[in-house]
């Protein structure tokens, strides 16, 4: 009995770790973003429907264009397939912002070959490699190694988050 008691506070804490970290991650990105952002704005990609923390991001002053494949009543919002060629210019926005978006498309190069093309810099949060949740997600269509992480942080102007 005692080993059952000791592995769910194991695993309550794993959990309680995660989550939080993925708050904190989320939140000393967009912080980055913002940090980053002079006079063309964030572009936020894949800010549909989310939690109350995405919603304040895709309100947020420097906030110029959410998109994503559905609206759900946003602000400046524009619809487009991230796995498609963007409907903006290059270097249009100061930041491409994406926050747990890369996971869920099949060519998430093409997307993250898009980010760096309609914008100065491309910030990105991924699931951390170790996480649960990003493995029993069944919308994961990705899992992000360290390797993987490695390298997107070499590309040129990216910031990686996990």
């Amino acid at each position: 009995m005692r080993t059952w008691h000791v592995g769910a506070i194991v695993v309550a804490g794993y959990l309680i770790y995660i989550i939080g970290n993925g708050l904190v991650q989320k939140s000393a990105a967009f912080a980055k973003a913002q940090s980053l952002t002079k006079e063309k704005g964030i572009v936020n990609l894949g800010a549909g429907p989310q939690g109350v923390f995405s919603y304040q991001i895709s309100i947020a002053p420097e906030v110029v264009a959410n998109v994503d494949i559905a609206s759900d009543g946003l602000p400046s919002f524009i619809e487009a397939n991230l796995e498609q060629r963007l409907p903006f210019g290059d270097k249009q926005f100061d930041v491409a912002f994406a926050s747990h978006v890369l996971e869920h498309l099949e060519n998430w190069r093409l997307a993250l070959g898009e980010m760096q093309r309609v914008a100065d810099f491309t910030v990105i949060v991924l699931p951390h490699p170790l996480s649960i949740g990003g493995w029993i997600v069944p919308e994961h269509k990705q899992h992000f190694s360290f390797s993987d992480i490695k390298w997107m942080r070499n590309l040129p102007n990216t910031f990686v988050f996990a």
